[in-house]
């Protein structure tokens, strides 16, 4: 079942970064609730029962605006910390603090991943590469075969070579399996027992299954599915949306990209 022309449909889920916003407003409105009823029972209980009961309005606008100002202040930092909360320990391209995060969560059986591949990728991190930490995390959920290949480009992860076979992966999609993945660490001369061993040993099966079930909670919802410094894009959207993307982000973060720069 396809989502659109370009992502491979697997699930939805409400992101994690909009309920905690949501979570916040609550908190929010049940901070001024709790603020209007101790004024109002400190008026009633303090004041002569001949008298009327005022309460000041600056007062409560000021509750009001202080309330807000925190549940403001508490919705930036965690949206800053989405930019960062789906980042695991699973290889990367670029520098670790580079001001944009780019995770993308992929199926090496996915046909649109293979077009994001073969389109995108590449341009992407030639044109911008200086400024972005390229995340992949594994969303394998297309074939059964879907999690051994995951968990066999992992183990040549834990060699150093995992870009290599994350190439070879996408445009050998047809030729995925075991005697495959032993080629190709035969290939790249990888320790070829232990890499044997990983394989047999499935060392690698439940960190592929914790990608998953990350990408499922933040909203993946099929692949490939991209988070940009927290948010969401699905599909094998051309070059052109991620290069608007990237360069707004730059922009908020007060670098200059043109050509030269």
């Amino acid at each position: 079942m396809q989502a659109d022309d370009s992502t491979t449909q697997i699930e939805y889920r409400e992101p994690a970064g909009r309920a905690r916003r949501v979570e916040l407003t609550y908190l929010a409105i049940a901070a001024f609730c709790l603020v209007m009823g101790l004024l109002i029972g400190k008026a009633i209980f303090e004041t002569p029962s001949d008298q009327v009961v005022s309460v000041d309005e600056a007062q409560i606008r000021a509750i009001i605006e202080s309330v807000l100002d925190e549940r403001d202040a508490g919705a930036a930092t965690a949206e800053e910390s989405d930019r960062f909360a789906l980042v695991d320990d699973d290889p990367y391209l670029g520098e670790e603090h580079a001001p944009i995060v780019i995770v993308e969560f992929s199926d090496f059986f996915c046909t649109y991943c293979k077009r994001h591949f073969d389109q995108t990728f590449a341009p992407l991190l030639e044109n911008y590469g200086a400024y972005i930490r390229y995340v992949y995390r594994d969303f394998a959920r297309l074939t059964p075969e879907s999690t051994p290949a995951a968990a066999a480009a992992q183990c040549a992860f834990a060699q150093g070579k995992f870009w290599e076979f994350h190439a070879d992966f996408f445009d050998n999609q047809g030729e995925l399996g075991y005697d495959f993945y032993l080629q190709t660490a035969a290939e790249y001369e990888l320790d070829i027992e232990e890499y044997t061993a990983c394989l047999d040993e499935g060392r690698y099966i439940d960190e592929v299954d914790i990608d998953g079930f990350d990408g499922q909670i933040a909203g993946v919802r099929g692949t490939p599915g991209f988070f940009i410094n927290g948010q969401i894009l699905s599909g094998a959207q051309p070059y052109s949306i991620f290069e608007r993307i990237v360069q707004r982000e730059l922009k908020k973060a007060g670098i200059d990209y043109g050509p030269g720069a």
